[in-house]
């Protein structure tokens, strides 16, 4: 009997370990080109399994691919941010990691120190007020929720001033375009995409 008991405790914690091996996530090397000029004037991210869509990713930022891609041994991702609307700027990938069937490549955009201090303090949006909901047979609904007040009664509620929001500085200098290319030292699992946004 205790011979059962143990050899079940045993299946238990292989088990155990199996599942959360898989659940944590795995670093994948890769390595990154960027830059700040690229023909793209939208945000788009490209996943390129291909010499054909390799070359692709590369002629977006006007330059010639290098001679490092192994279709079938490596996936490539590029993430264009669009037009920004001055330098400073840029791509920052955070990592790469298998997450149980997929590789997770995440990255976040950086800027400018005021921008960022600016992202980091706006104020959340305010609820927007309803009117208050009443059956129709009552007849009109009045509150404060939607600035009147009832026929007869003089003048009604302001909702107060709007909130203050910091704005960072108009930017000094040239639009740019930022990008980055990054290579993925496998290609036998789907890639996905995740954007980490400012905190």
């Amino acid at each position: 009997m205790w011979c059962k008991i143990k050899t079940l405790i045993s299946t238990l914690a292989v088990a155990v370990a199996g599942v959360a091996a898989g659940a944590s996530a795995q670093s994948i090397e890769f390595h990154q080109w960027q830059g700040t000029t690229s023909f793209m004037r939208q945000p788009d991210q490209v996943v390129a399994n291909t010499m054909a869509e390799w070359r692709s990713l590369w002629a977006r930022v006007g330059a010639h691919a290098p001679d490092v891609f192994e279709p079938g041994r490596n996936h490539a991702v590029g993430i264009f941010l669009g037009l920004r609307n001055g330098p400073g700027y840029g791509v920052n990938v955070l990592q790469a990691v298998r997450r149980r069937d997929r590789i997770m490549l995440v990255f976040e955009e950086r800027g400018p120190p005021a921008y960022m201090m600016a992202q980091r303090t706006m104020p959340p949006p305010q609820p927007r007020m309803e009117p208050t909901s009443r059956a129709l047979s009552a007849g009109p609904s009045y509150g404060v929720a939607n600035n009147f007040t009832p026929p007869g009664a003089a003048g009604f509620v302001s909702p107060g001033p709007p909130p203050v929001v910091s704005r960072p500085p108009p930017p000094i200098g040239p639009p740019t375009s930022p990008w980055a290319i990054v290579l993925i030292n496998r290609a036998d699992l789907p890639v996905t995409i995740e954007q980490r946004l400012f905190r």
